[in-house]
């Protein structure tokens, strides 16, 4: 009987300890983008006219153009300048297998082609201004 209690006391815990990390760093990085500094979002990204693959990774927002850092692999790539948000959706459900369902695409459109970036709620306001401030 006090075995399960323990248990669920400690599950209870670790849980309040996650989500408390997590409001703190959406936290820091509002306060970072506030101040102007650069600060990573992270989203997926996908270029239409690179195929039809997501890439995770990180948008840098602050200080200067959007510039997107993937996870894994190649250099930092400066977004064009022009870049606006053309549409805000929920992914389809086929997106859904790639993505986190709960994500928001906001589709753009540049003088390059089309951009999609998925982001999770939290940190979509701060994608919609950098765009609108780009």
């Amino acid at each position: 009987m006090n075995d399960r209690v323990i248990e669920v006391v400690v599950g209870m815990a670790g849980a309040a300890l996650v989500g408390w990390l997590i409001h703190r760093k959406q936290q820091q990085r509002s306060s970072a983008i506030a101040s102007g500094q650069q600060a990573g979002v992270h989203c997926m990204l996908k270029f239409a006219e690179r195929g039809s693959r997501w890439k995770a990774g990180r948008l840098l927002i602050g200080a200067g153009p959007l510039v997107w850092k993937p996870s894994f692999g190649r250099k930092e790539t400066a977004l064009p300048a022009d870049l606006r948000q053309a549409e805000l959706r929920s992914p389809s459900m086929r997106e859904g297998m790639s993505i986190n369902p709960a994500s928001r695409i906001v589709e753009c459109e540049s003088s390059d082609g089309k951009i999609s970036i998925a982001v999770m709620p939290p940190d979509l306001d701060h994608v919609i201004k950098a765009l609108k401030g780009a």
